[in-house]
């Protein structure tokens, strides 16, 4: 600073995004991007059971057992199992998020209808939860707002099912096992065109089709609601999203990112050999554009530029962004400028330059010419 001061307001991301302000807020902020399960921490007082959501929860060690929580210092539940010395921990389940609203509110009786027995310790155990864990307070240490509990466990069982997941304020689900191989596989034959835009997406057809659950499959069908490949239809029904102008341009936007992440891991070292035989896929129909008959199963000259990268992750989610089924969908408007050889052109040339900044001048003009034409046909 120009007067010298050490002191620093704002902190640069190190993904180029916002300065974000270290205080109180900036730091809860950043603390919601950590997805986390969650937990009701649960305890008997006087004959009156008493409970809070919770997910600052962890395990401590193995032997001895041991899990640790963090409950806000002076609410009702932590004074409670400071006095008593136990406590249970009831890990949550997919769907159990109104127990996690309701043990998080201000309700006098938070165990009003609720299903729950009491334990080995006497401490209050929700049922359908997906996990049960008894505890006895070994230690309890201040840490700022909080009371971190540190528990010996005496029991502990665990029941069928997936977790309840909770990031940013809202509660959701993980994508493990079964759901996510039956989220992925849906995902990649939306993006190949198997199921149209605007068809129906049956649960019983599509766990038949990819050897599953309908429960899994229905948390598939969820995830990709929250992704934007698939909406709710009438009476509860799910259907392949038809495409419109904002999906289509924010697609345009995420491979164009792609392409100039490929082209900054790449640039350095791709081989001249590796250019001139991709350099004979730049004449080809653009996949991308209305009215394109490109490769629709194999490498082109958009998705071949990504593979220098030789990062699968890169290559994945490029393959995700694919336009080509769509492309061969719309027609090409004969007053456009959809000739895109000689943008490829451009960009073979940039790669020979070796200069990143001319592949990225050169990719930003072929996304602006791609947004043009999309925009012109979709309208």
């Amino acid at each position: 600073m120009a007067d010298g001061s050490q002191e620093q307001a704002l902190e640069p991301s190190f993904a180029d995004g916002p300065p974000t302000r270290f205080d109180a807020e900036g730091f809860r902020e950043v603390m919601a991007r950590f997805a986390s399960g969650v937990t009701v921490v649960t305890t008997r007082i006087d004959g009156a059971d008493v409970g809070t959501t919770a997910s600052a929860f962890t395990s401590l060690s193995l032997e001895p057992p041991m899990a640790l929580v963090c409950l806000f210092r002076g609410a009702g539940t932590e004074r409670a199992i400071a006095e008593v010395g136990r406590f249970g921990i009831n890990i949550l389940r997919e769907g159990q998020g109104h127990l996690a609203e309701r043990f998080a509110s201000r309700a006098e009786d938070r165990f009003d209808q609720v299903d729950f027995s009491y334990g080995e310790l006497g401490v209050p155990l929700l049922g359908g939860a997906l996990a049960h864990i008894e505890c006895k307070v070994a230690e309890q240490v201040l840490g700022g707002t909080h009371t971190v509990f540190l528990g010996e466990a005496t029991r502990a069982v665990a029941y069928d099912g997936h977790p309840l997941a909770y990031y940013r304020g809202s509660f959701g689900h993980f994508m493990v096992g079964t759901s996510a191989t039956a989220h992925a596989a849906l995902r990649a034959d939306i993006v190949s065109g198997e199921h149209p835009p605007g068809g129906s997406l049956e649960v019983a057809a599509l766990a038949a089709r990819y050897e599953t659950e309908p429960p899994a499959v229905i948390a598939a069908l969820r995830h990709l609601v929250e992704d934007g490949y698939v909406v709710r239809g009438p009476g509860g029904s799910y259907l392949v999203r038809t495409p419109d102008r904002r999906l289509v341009l924010d697609m345009i936007g995420t491979r164009r990112a792609i392409e100039v992440g490929a082209a900054a891991a790449a640039i350095d070292w791709v081989e001249s050999e590796e250019i001139d035989r991709w350099s004979g896929l730049a004449s080809a129909p653009c996949s991308a554009c209305p009215g394109g008959a490109g490769n629709l199963s194999g490498p082109d000259f958009h998705s071949q530029m990504v593979e220098f990268s030789r990062n699968q992750r890169l290559c994945e989610h490029f393959r995700e962004v694919s336009l080509a089924r769509l492309a061969a969908m719309y027609p090409l408007d004969e007053e456009a400028d959809g000739d895109c050889t000689d943008d490829h052109l451009a960009i073979v040339d940039a790669y020979r330059s070796g200069s990143l900044p001319s592949v990225v001048a050169a990719v930003d003009k072929h996304a602006r010419r791609l947004r043009n034409i999309w925009s012109a046909a979709l309208d």
